[in-house]
């Protein structure tokens, strides 16, 4: 297949982590993939053999302006579709294939349920004109109920490449290390470092340590003055060697309001360590965790309930080891090679669908 694929930038988290894969495991699969970004990009973690068109200087422009150099890029190169990821991408990717052979995938990453997403609810009734689309949740694809072509509901892979072993629960370090973006609003790190704070009481020797970069630092950091725990939460900046650091948690827990499927939990339980999740919309959560058998599930913004789970797992230290072994059968059930293989199988059966 030629695979045209579209996304505003290249960044280090969440969706663009998964655009990322997706576009090299197509390529190493044998498709011609091209990708086109038009914001400065934060990473270069593309394979050589994709064809990467950067037009950065579309920033500032116009919607139409974007959707105009998009199509143009579409029609030159003439994909068979053109998979588009996040809100804006979709927006151009839509309109831009509109009478053309190539077929518009779109593919929501985020939660549409969100407060305030009411640019969403602008765009959504145009969506109807895409040629498909591909979500991560049931209730994501029921949300997107006026597309009527074929849709997809396909969850993030593993991207657990090797094995990691973890000394067992009691022999780990009395840390809990924590990886993503510091954005209150949809991370809900308040309440992780409320649940710490009544946790640490018990727990003295433990270090909360943050691993990332983003807006609420200030505002965490004054939390963390505010509820007199210098020394006892860190934030370590960005790291390139995320398991390296999850491996050296005692725990992982996730306290976000809002989720596609959390790359950062499934990374967790990929290695084995015992979890804790709010119940984040629109159920990523909840796919990866049955709650009790493989990681726990409490409500969203309840620092008592996350601080309860967290002496549970300290009270229950062989009972943690056997959590966090279940937690690893995800690797399974959300390998590369399958998730892979119903990407391709939706793009096949969609080409051939519409061209028959």
């Amino acid at each position: 297949m030629k695979i045209f694929m579209v996304i505003k930038r290249l960044r280090y988290s969440g969706a663009y982590k998964m655009f990322m894969w997706l576009a090299n495991v197509l390529c190493e699969r044998g498709h011609k993939v091209t990708v086109m970004t038009f914001m400065h990009n934060d990473v270069q973690a593309l394979n050589s053999k994709i064809n990467w068109i950067k037009h950065d200087e579309l920033e500032n422009k116009t919607i139409f302006h974007k959707i105009f150099v998009l199509r143009y890029e579409i029609n030159r190169i003439k994909p068979d579709v053109s998979i588009s990821f996040l809100l804006d991408a979709n927006v151009y990717n839509n309109f831009a294939c509109i009478g053309l052979k190539t077929k518009s995938v779109i593919s929501e990453r985020n939660d549409p349920f969100k407060p305030g997403y009411w640019v969403l609810k602008f765009w959504k009734p145009w969506f109807r004109f895409a040629k498909g689309a591909v979500f991560q949740l049931p209730k994501v694809a029921e949300y997107y109920n006026n597309i009527k072509a074929p849709i997809a509901v396909i969850p993030n892979p593993v991207l657990c490449h090797n094995d990691i072993d973890i000394a067992p629960f009691e022999k780990r370090p009395d840390t809990i290390n924590v990886l993503g973006r510091l954005d209150i609003f949809q991370k809900r790190h308040d309440v992780l470092i409320e649940a710490f704070s009544k946790f640490v009481k018990e727990y003295p020797s433990f270090k909360l340590v943050f691993y990332g970069d983003g807006p609420d630092k200030k505002k965490m950091q004054n939390q963390v003055s505010k509820l007199s725990l210098e020394g006892k939460v860190i934030f370590a900046g960005i790291t390139n060697t995320p398991f390296e650091v999850m491996k050296n948690s005692k725990m992982y827990i996730l306290t976000s309001d809002f989720e596609g499927i959390p790359n950062s939990l499934i990374e967790a339980m990929s290695i084995g360590l015992p979890c804790i999740s709010t119940d984040c919309r629109p159920g990523g959560a909840r796919l990866l965790i049955n709650d009790g058998i493989n990681g726990f599930i409490v409500p969203q913004g309840d620092s008592n309930a996350i601080a309860e789970k967290m002496k549970w797992y300290m009270q229950h230290p062989n009972d943690s080891d056997k959590i966090g072994l279940e937690g690893k059968k995800i690797k399974n059930i959300f390998s590369e090679e399958l998730i892979t293989h119903q990407w391709e199988g939706y793009l096949y059966s969609l080409i051939k669908k519409i061209n028959s």
